[in-house]
């Protein structure tokens, strides 16, 4: 299933860029984000333009349950792998589920790309999510696919406030100082 969102910042494409690879922002995030229970920086390389991230979520799970059996919330974890490309501002990431299982079933991969948009950034996010189940169960992938993209926007959006926050309270007070 191929998803499409975009979002405008408060900032510039500079400022935006700044933000999203400054080490102190996935503090912040976790702080600040109401639906992530775990963000963790498990490595960054830069290797000239491009910044290499790995990148460790957990949100709060979105569903107790498949019938009787409970789902732990180690499920919805997942490791972002991605490289940014500063010259082309230009995110290429992988979400990695981290339970080998769902793992196994899930391709979640896309492109995030900042462009200016008047004294704002606009963002835009693109990508596919695939779930991989036999044919028997393919309605069911459907519908999985669904729930696991209006999951996983509800995240971006809610991440978006907290990005124009961090650059409103972090980076421009540090700036005019």
């Amino acid at each position: 299933m191929h998803f499409q969102t975009r979002a405008f910042l408060d900032g510039t494409v500079a400022e935006v860029e700044q933000a999203m690879l400054d080490p102190r922002y996935l503090d912040y995030l976790l702080q600040h984000h109401g639906v992530l229970l775990e963000v963790q920086l498990l490595e960054r390389k830069e290797e000239g333009s491009l910044v290499r991230r790995r990148v460790r979520y957990r949100p709060k799970p979105v569903i107790a349950a498949v019938g009787t059996k409970p789902v732990p919330p180690e499920w919805f974890a997942f490791v972002e792998e991605s490289t940014y490309d500063r010259t082309r501002r230009e995110l290429r990431f992988t979400n990695v589920p981290t339970n080998e299982k769902i793992n196994r079933l899930l391709v979640n991969t896309g492109t995030l790309r900042l462009a200016p948009a008047g004294s704002r950034c606009e963002r835009v996010m693109e990508g596919e999510i695939k779930l991989s189940l036999p044919f028997l169960l393919k309605p069911v992938a459907m519908v999985g696919e669904r729930l696991i993209q209006a999951e996983g926007l509800k995240i971006l959006d809610a991440e978006a406030p907290v990005l124009n926050r961090f650059i409103h309270e972090v980076l421009r007070p540090a700036g005019s100082a």
